[in-house]
């Protein structure tokens, strides 16, 4: 578990960019910290997460798709 996937990458670049934690993006969207970092590095795929995320970073859910295809 040393890689994030793709989407880890892109998730990662919208925290920075609203200058929020992944805490309290985990806090948002409904799930533990460790939960959301286990979806980021693809431990888990988080398909039940993962709009949620998108909807909270404001992220175009069409370029998610292309990172979780």
């Amino acid at each position: 578990m040393t890689n994030l996937t793709p989407f880890g990458k892109l998730v990662v670049k919208a925290l920075t960019d609203k200058d929020m934690t992944k805490t309290e993006l985990a806090s948002q969207v409904g799930t533990s910290p460790q939960y959301l970092s286990y979806i980021l590095f693809g431990v888990r795929s988080g398909k039940k997460h993962i709009p949620k995320i998108t909807e909270v970073l404001g992220i175009d859910p069409a370029r998610v798709e292309r990172y979780i295809a």
